[in-house]
């Protein structure tokens, strides 16, 4: 086993082995025992809303002819009458057999790359990415046919790039039609982008380089091109993607009868959206769905196809809240299918194309983080909210002749409940509900949800707080903020989690919601646009001075923690508000936005030629003098998706400041840390906010 190092960094760099050590503290802390029972108690719990099987897996059936629900709760089986709304235990042998089909686990090329082979839908042929050209392969022949001849590895066929792969989803580069006579393939221009050199095999005797055209912001790009080989003629036709060589070309797929093939295209300000079909035989293009925004527009709508493959319905968010619209293929509005009204759509449940009706979910309530179950006509009419209980409702399941469903309904401080539902809306019988004895003899104070008023003074915002059993409200607690952030995260919702077991060591803790997390429509996302980390940080701090003047929490002791963008906040919270925050670990910290790739920054800061504040502004780097807190920054030496440069352009700026702080390197770790670190990171937060143990 390699060494890890820790590098305990003050005006100078002292060197501690520590992280067998930091692992050994943690599990003899006090609390630990405590902690680890809470661990326990939490993994015993149904975890699929009170009716899922001992493997965690929510399984419904319902009888062919209408007349039955079968399902199973822990080791048990169940059957419901739906004619007389009874439950009989049965046994395993009378539950309904029902065939599974295959389910293939999707073939991944690992994480920002794409595949190098693609076989045909037929099984004739195999398309290879292979010395940066494209190679077709006969399976039985072993015929190999050369498609592409000119590749180099700056200007490649058959494969797209990092930023492709890690921002857009685009894990693949060859498409086959699916009659299997034609095959689709990138062209990727990379000559004029800059490469980022990384050094990798730190323990070795002699280090390596692995470079990657990474595209920065407010670099240039690479340049993206499709063809089309047409097998029987070994004729290679190009698509016509558009002239603008700043612009995105991706979600490459053919229609379902593949007369034409489908792609989406954005500006490089990724607030225009273009889904556009190609005819393979001339290299034509039309457009078939235009979106654009303000801030920016998501880049991959959900499209979903009705059983004539040409109709399709669409996710849009053209009002500022996410709905959904019929269209066809050949670019026509047909109607659209949910109301216009000021609430978000989150999923669709069932499209039942012979009945006419789609079964949506969408935060339509008078509470904004509960969702509810709503049946609508293909057509756009009836649409007709099943759901009335101020609860948030789940796992929703429709049964096929949709006269029945079932839902999960919970909250913050509400254990799962499953539910029998009629088809309008009438909860008619409880399937199951949550057994929560062993957290009862535990002590466990339930969770609470909370709101306060954001910086505005108009924006509620939400916070959930976790409390360690047996709380004593005469004593003050240390505060815990786990954090992740950024664009269309969520922070705070209205589901149940029992507890946090940190709380066992003595900890009160938080999950906040901020402006710009996901589920309250798009002008409540795109607050924080042009102003990275700025908005969110800030309702953090005020959501922790908020929760800070209650009685038993020691507003002088709070801690946060985070990884990747969780990581930024962390180190952000600490540097920009060291009156808030005391003590924090920062996973792999994008600590300056000019780090990151161009298409993840660009989407909500624009270029740093464009938006110089909004860089300055929300970089680390701007208030590194001000931390006055214990800081630990934690890195993989051979990240590729946050550079390790991050955290060595954060430490030149501390050392200039001549400011304390804490680092551990990881040498062998890319942008996932070794299990170890998660031991360190709880020791750390224990060691400086010093919870008091708890009583049993």
């Amino acid at each position: 086993m390699r060494r890890s190092w820790c590098v305990l960094v003050l005006a100078a760099i002292l060197i501690i082995p520590n992280v067998t050590r930091a692992q050994t503290e943690f599990e003899n802390m006090p609390g630990y025992d405590k902690y680890q029972a809470m661990n326990e108690a939490m993994r015993g719990l149904v975890t699929g809303g009170a009716i899922s099987d001992s493997l965690g897996r929510t399984i419904i059936i319902w009888a062919e002819d209408g007349s039955a629900a079968y399902y199973v709760k822990g080791e048990q089986h169940y059957r419901v009458n739906l004619q007389n709304l009874t439950i009989d235990e049965i046994s395993e042998e009378d539950f309904p057999e029902v065939e599974q089909p295959e389910r293939r686990r999707p073939r991944s090329a690992g994480r920002a790359k794409q595949l190098t082979d693609e076989p045909s839908p037929d099984g004739k042929w195999t398309a290879y990415y292979r010395d940066y050209n494209v190679v077709l392969v006969n399976n039985e022949t072993e015929e190999e046919i050369q498609v592409t001849t000119t590749g180099t590895e700056r200007f490649r066929y058959g494969t797209a790039c990092w930023v492709y792969g890690e921002e857009l989803n685009q894990g693949t580069a060859m498409w086959w039609s699916p009659n299997s006579k034609k095959l689709a393939y990138y062209e990727i221009d990379e000559r004029h982008c800059r490469v980022f050199y990384l050094t990798e095999d730190h323990t070795e005797v002699y280090s390596t380089l692995n470079s990657e055209k990474y595209p920065k912001a407010g670099e240039r790009n690479p340049i993206a091109g499709i063809l089309i080989y047409d097998l029987e003629s070994g004729i290679k036709t190009r698509v016509d993607v558009g002239g603008d060589p700043e612009q995105y070309v991706y979600n490459i797929r053919w229609t379902p009868d593949g007369s034409e093939l489908l792609f989406n295209r954005t500006n490089r300000h990724q607030n225009v959206l273009e889904v556009t079909a190609a005819d393979p035989e001339t290299g034509d293009s039309r457009l078939v769905v235009r979106e654009e925004q303000e801030t920016w527009q998501t880049n991959s709508p959900m499209m979903r196809y009705l059983s004539d493959g040409k109709r399709f319905i669409w996710e849009t968010e053209k009002t500022g809240w996410r709905h959904y619209e019929l269209r066809h293929l050949d670019g026509r509005l047909l109607n659209p299918i949910t109301k216009v009204a000021e609430y978000p759509c989150s999923r669709i449940v069932k499209v039942d194309e012979e009945a006419g009706y789609v079964f949506y979910l969408a935060n339509s309530g008078e509470f904004p983080l509960n969702s509810h179950l709503h049946r609508v006509r293909l057509n756009g009419r009836s649409d007709t909210r099943l759901t009335s209980r101020p609860l948030n409702h789940t796992m929703v399941n429709v049964s096929p002749d949709n006269r029945w469903f079932i839902a999960r309904i919970e909250a913050v401080d509400t254990p799962p409940t499953t539910a029998l539902y009629d088809s309008g809306g009438r909860e008619v019988l409880i399937l199951g509900e949550s057994d929560m004895t062993r957290f009862e003899e535990m002590g466990l104070t339930m969770p609470e949800l909370w709101s306060f008023t954001a910086e505005d003074g108009v924006t509620t915002l939400y916070g959930v707080l976790f409390k360690p059993a047996n709380f004593d409200p005469s004593r003050k607690y240390p505060l815990l903020l786990s954090i992740y952030g950024g664009p269309g995260s969520r922070g705070a919702s209205n589901t149940f989690r029992a507890a946090d077991a940190l709380c066992e060591f003595g900890f009160i803790s938080v999950r906040l919601d901020y402006r710009g997390s996901s589920g309250r429509g798009k002008e409540f996302l795109g607050t924080g646009y042009l102003k990275l980390g700025i908005i969110e940080i800030k309702d953090h701090a005020d959501g922790i001075r908020h929760i800070g003047q209650r009685d038993y929490i020691d507003e002088n002791r709070v801690g946060i923690y985070g990884h990747s963008y969780g990581g930024y906040m962390s180190a952000l919270a600490l540097v920009k508000f060291p009156d808030v925050f005391h003590a924090g670990v920062a996973g792999a910290p994008v600590t300056d936005w000019k780090n990151y790739d161009t298409i993840y920054t660009e989407r909500y800061m624009r270029t740093p030629q464009e938006n110089p504040d909004g860089y300055r502004d929300g970089s680390c780097l701007t208030y590194a003098g001000q931390l006055t807190g214990k800081l630990l920054i934690l890195h993989g030496l051979i990240d590729d998706n946050v550079h390790p440069s991050n955290t060595w352009q954060l430490i030149e700026e501390f050392q200039k400041a001549n400011v304390a702080f804490d680092l551990m390197i990881y040498p062998e770790s890319r942008h996932g840390l070794i299990r170890s670190a998660t031991a360190l990171r709880y020791e750390y937060l224990i060691k400086h906010l010093k919870p008091e143990p708890i009583n049993p």
